[in-house]
């Protein structure tokens, strides 16, 4: 299984980027991140369409989206073990702009997943994205990194 993140506007260096590396290190999963820079400032719809030209038919799609689903960590490593795993090749995360994701990325994606309530920094969820993956690797090969 193949995970990718595809997410607007580029990481710079800072606290988000030094512990989104961190993260990216401990992964073993095949994972990787495609930034995507708009040239102008477009609409979510704009936006989408962009992000749409990246993705493949059968990718399984999971839009981070702040009314999405907000699951526990568990049960979001029981959906990839027992839902996607057994339905893609690849697994792709959408973190959209400022104003977040259009309908037309809502429609293309299986999943919206929030990471809560409250209003996130774009770039920090990237860290907390893969935080989430490297904890749910950690689930499978029982390490007691993750505690319930």
């Amino acid at each position: 299984m193949k995970y990718k993140l595809i997410a607007l506007g580029a990481m710079k260096n800072g606290p988000e980027k030094t512990l989104l590396d961190s993260y990216l290190k401990r992964l073993s999963l095949d994972f990787s991140i495609q930034e995507i820079i708009p040239k102008k400032i477009m609409s979510k719809e704009d936006e989408g369409d962009l992000i749409l030209g990246h993705l493949h038919s059968s990718d399984f799609v999971i839009a981070l989206d702040e009314k999405g689903e907000n699951l526990s960590t568990r049960t979001f490593y029981d959906y990839i073990e027992n839902k996607i795993v057994r339905e893609a090749k690849t697994c792709v995360f959408i973190i959209g702009g400022a104003d977040g994701l259009g309908e037309n990325i809502k429609k293309r994606s299986q999943l919206k997943i929030s990471f809560g309530h409250m209003t996130w920094p774009h770039m920090l969820v990237r860290a907390l994205l893969v935080e989430q993956l490297y904890r749910c690797q950690q689930i499978k090969s029982n390490h007691p990194y993750h505690r319930d």
